[in-house]
C-alpha cells in the first residue's frame, strides 16, 4: 500500500542567453523554430519564455498531414509543407521527423541550421546546411556537424552569422568592382579600335588607338594587388539573411563600368583633338601646352586615365550609398594610394611600350578629370540602388518585415497557409542562381506555381462557402 507523500517538481531551464540569443537572431531576419522531444505543453510554454512565437505542433499533427499541395485548411488542417514552414516548432519528435522538417525547409529554398547534442540529432544536423553541435555534444553528433561549440551557451552562433555575413559583403563588393573593371576594359579598347590614329597624327602610321601589352598587364597586375585588400576592408554586415541578388550585382557593376568607359572615351576623343593633324579644341588647350600632343604622349595619358579611374571605382563599388558613408580599411586606402602615386609616376617620367611620359601639370589635370567622373559615377550608383528598391527589382524588405511581425499567439489553418504563401513570395527564390536566369523548374516550387496553386486553392474555398451557405 502506497502513501502521497508529495509532488516532485523537476525544471530543466533553457540556457541563460539562449533568450538574448533567439531576439537577436529574429532581429537579423532569421527564422527560429524550436524542434523537441518534450510534451508538447513543455515546448508552448519555454517558447513563451524564450519569446518566441506559439506556434508548436505536435509532431502526429504533421505525420497525418496531407501531402498534396492542393490541401486548404479545412477542419483545422494544412498541408504539411505548409505547417512546416509556419510553425514555430513541434513537440515530441523523433530523428526522422527532424529530418524531414530540414528537408521540407531546404525545398522551398531556405538555408537551413540545425543545433542539437545527440544521437537522435545527428541525421537532421548532416542534412541542413549548416549543423552545430553544441558543448557537450554526443561523438555522433559532433562528427554530422559542421560548427562545434566549446563553450556553454548559444551566444557565439550570433558572432558567426556577424562574421559570414561581412565576410559575404567583401566578396559581394569585389564581385561588383572585378565586373565593373571588366566592362570598363572591355569597352573601352572595343570602342577605341575605331579611332584612327594616323589620321590626327603624323607620327604614327597605326590605323586603330591600342597600348601596349607591357602597360596592359601593369594596369592588371596594380589592379589585382590593390583590390586583394579588399579581403580587409571595413564593411557592415547586413540587417537581413544574404543571398547573391545577381540582377542588383550586374546592374551596379553596369553602371560602374559603363560610366567609367564613357569617361574614357570622352578623353581620349579630347586627346585626339591635340593631335598635329587638327587645329586642337579648347579642351586640349587645358589638357596640354599649346594644346598639341603626340601619338605617344596620348598612349601615356590614356594609361594613366585607365589606372586612375580603375583604381578609384573599388570605393564606389563597396558602399550603397555615397562612397564616404563608411570608411574604407587601411590597407584598402594605402593600396590604393601606393598604386596610383605608382601609375602616376610612371606615366610622368618613364617611357616605355612606345609611350612618352607626359608633363606634370597634365597629370594634374588629369587627376582632376576622373575625380569629377567619380563623383558622377558614385551619383548614378546610388541612382541605380534607389531605382532597385523603387521597382522592387530585389526586394529584400519584405522578407525580414514578414519575420519581424509573425504572431506570437498560435495561428489556425487560414493564418499558416497565408503566412507560408507569404514567405514563399518575399523570399522569391532567394537562394535560387536558376531563377535570377529564368530556369523556373530547377526547384520544385516556383513563385509562378505557388501563385496558381493557391488561386487554385481559393477557388475551391470560394465554392465551398457558396455550397455551404446554400
Amino acid at each position: 500500500q502506497f502513501e502521497f507523500a508529495g509532488v516532485l517538481s523537476l525544471f530543466d531551464p533553457p540556457r541563460v542567453d539562449t533568450k538574448a540569443t533567439i531576439e537577436r537572431a529574429q532581429e537579423m531576419g532569421v527564422q527560429v523554430k524550436m524542434i523537441t522531444g518534450d510534451h508538447t505543453a513543455i515546448a508552448i510554454e519555454t517558447a513563451r519564455r524564450l519569446g518566441m512565437g506559439c506556434t508548436i505542433h505536435c509532431v502526429s499533427e504533421m505525420r497525418e498531414a496531407p501531402e498534396s499541395e492542393e490541401a486548404f485548411p479545412q477542419d483545422g488542417m494544412n498541408n504539411k509543407d505548409d505547417m512546416i514552414l509556419a510553425a514555430d516548432g513541434f513537440a515530441e519528435v523523433l530523428p526522422e521527423d527532424k529530418y524531414k522538417i530540414v528537408e521540407v525547409l531546404q525545398n522551398s529554398g531556405q538555408i537551413v541550421g540545425m543545433t542539437g547534442d545527440g544521437v537522435n540529432d545527428a541525421p537532421a544536423l548532416k542534412k541542413a546546411e549548416i549543423g552545430i553541435a553544441v558543448q557537450g555534444a554526443t561523438d555522433a553528433a559532433r562528427a554530422a556537424a559542421d560548427i562545434v561549440l566549446t563553450e556553454p551557451g548559444l551566444s557565439v552562433i550570433i558572432d558567426a552569422m556577424i562574421m559570414s555575413r561581412k565576410i559575404f559583403q567583401r566578396v559581394r563588393n569585389y564581385c561588383i568592382y572585378r565586373i565593373a573593371g571588366t566592362i570598363q576594359l572591355i569597352f573601352f579598347f572595343f570602342v577605341a579600335i575605331f579611332f584612327r590614329p594616323d589620321k590626327a597624327f603624323s607620327d604614327t602610321s597605326e590605323k586603330n588607338f591600342r597600348l601596349g601589352v607591357l602597360p596592359i598587364v601593369l594596369i592588371t597586375l596594380v589592379n589585382d594587388a590593390c583590390v586583394l585588400t579588399i579581403s580587409r576592408d571595413n564593411v557592415k554586415p547586413s540587417k537581413d539573411p544574404q543571398a547573391w541578388q545577381l540582377k542588383e550585382v550586374f546592374i551596379v557593376s553596369a553602371v560602374l563600368g559603363f560610366t567609367a568607359m564613357l569617361e574614357s572615351i570622352l578623353l581620349l576623343t579630347i586627346g585626339f583633338t591635340a593631335g598635329d593633324m587638327h587645329e586642337g579644341s579648347a579642351l586640349a588647350h587645358v589638357f596640354f601646352k599649346n594644346g598639341q600632343a603626340s601619338y605617344a604622349n596620348i598612349q601615356a595619358f590614356m594609361f594613366l586615365n585607365l589606372c586612375l579611374s580603375d583604381f578609384i571605382t573599388v570605393f564606389a563599388a563597396r558602399t550603397r550609398s555615397w562612397f564616404f558613408s563608411r570608411r574604407p580599411g587601411i590597407a584598402l586606402c594605402l593600396a590604393g594610394t601606393g598604386a596610383c602615386l605608382t601609375t602616376t609616376f610612371l606615366a610622368t617620367t618613364a617611357d616605355f611600350a612606345g609611350m612618352k611620359h607626359i608633363d606634370a601639370r597634365t597629370a594634374v589635370l588629369i587627376w582632376v578629370y576622373v575625380i569629377i567622373w567619380f563623383f558622377i559615377q558614385d551619383t548614378l550608383k546610388i541612382g541605380a540602388y534607389w531605382a532597385i528598391q523603387k521597382f522592387k527589382i530585389v526586394d529584400r524588405q519584405a522578407y525580414l518585415d514578414l519575420v519581424k511581425t509573425k504572431p506570437k499567439l498560435k495561428m489556425d489553418a487560414a493564418q499558416t497557409r497565408k503566412f507560408s504563401q507569404n514567405i514563399r513570395k518575399s523570399m522569391g527564390r532567394r537562394s535560387s542562381v536558376g531563377h535570377e536566369f529564368g530556369f523556373k523548374n530547377v526547384f520544385s516550387y516556383s513563385r509562378r506555381a505557388s501563385a496558381a496553386r493557391y488561386k487554385s486553392i481559393d477557388t475551391k474555398m470560394y465554392r465551398r462557402s457558396n455550397r455551404l451557405s446554400i
